[in-house]
């Protein structure tokens, strides 16, 4: 009886292919970042009239205050909300 080696071809990867990315090769730090923007939408959304300053809304949502800035800034920009010359966050009605 003879025994035959198989071989199989194996593509090399040259760069230029692209790979799918699955949920689990997604940055943890992005899908935090979106969490908390979805978060404090909704807080805002339910205390109508809320109305914090940068410092209130990081020790409210437990952020730290660059986090809170970059959430809020995002959120001033998508126009869920205005922030006053007084500094204070409100929701866009």
């Amino acid at each position: 009886m003879s025994h035959r080696a198989t071989t199989l071809a194996v593509a090399r990867p040259t760069g230029n292919e692209r790979t799918p990315l699955s949920l689990s090769q997604l940055s943890p730090h992005r899908s935090k970042a979106a969490a908390s923007v979805d978060r404090v939408r909704g807080e805002f959304a339910e205390m109508r009239g809320f109305s914090p300053t940068l410092a209130q809304a990081a020790r409210l949502f437990g952020l730290s205050r660059d986090e809170c800035d970059r959430v809020l800034n995002l959120l001033v920009q998508d126009g869920s909300l205005t922030r006053g010359e007084d500094g204070r966050y409100r929701l866009v009605e």
